[in-house]
């Protein structure tokens, strides 16, 4: 009997510490799934925070395009504001209205300056550049006579019809 009751105090103690491993166990499992409780939401709100992150980075890479195509327009229209103030101006002489029974016609118009500044004539400094005049009548006779009237060959000037006008 002597070997029995250490026996039976280490059985009753092993016994003590499972029953208090069981339920600590417990309790940290219950612990446990509280944490877990607490990280589905947790989750839920880093997916949707990870998806608006992915939606502004999409946003922000097409604005970023928009841009970039809004800086390359702007270049080429600098380029070409560059190239237009190069080029010397060209003045458009209309005459007429356009309608449905009126075609355009184009011809080059030319001023003697030479022979106007030799009689004592002031010359305006258009006439330093190209000229064009743009008629809109019937037909090309029509045409003609207008254009004869607005720049007469009598006051120094020449008018030439392009090709095209005569179809």
């Amino acid at each position: 009997m002597d070997s029995v009751v250490p026996l039976a105090a280490a059985v009753g103690v092993l016994g003590h510490l499972c029953w208090i491993g069981i339920r600590r166990g417990g309790m940290g499992a219950a612990g446990l799934n509280r944490l877990r409780g607490a990280l589905v939401p947790l989750r839920e709100r880093l997916e949707s925070e990870s998806e608006a992150l992915r939606d502004l980075r999409c946003r922000s890479e097409q604005a970023q395009e928009r841009l970039t195509a809004a800086e390359q327009r702007i270049q080429q229209m600098e380029r070409q504001i560059a190239a237009l103030e190069k080029a010397p101006p060209v003045f458009i002489h209309t005459r007429g209205d356009p309608g449905t029974n009126r075609r355009p016609f184009r011809a080059e118009v030319s001023f003697d300056a030479t022979a106007a500044r030799a009689a004592g004539r002031p010359v305006s400094p258009v006439w330093r550049y190209g000229n064009r005049l743009v008629i809109h009548t019937i037909d090309m006779t029509a045409a003609r006579r207008e254009a004869d009237h607005l720049f007469p060959e009598k006051g120094g000037y020449k008018t030439y019809f392009h090709a095209s006008a005569l179809h």
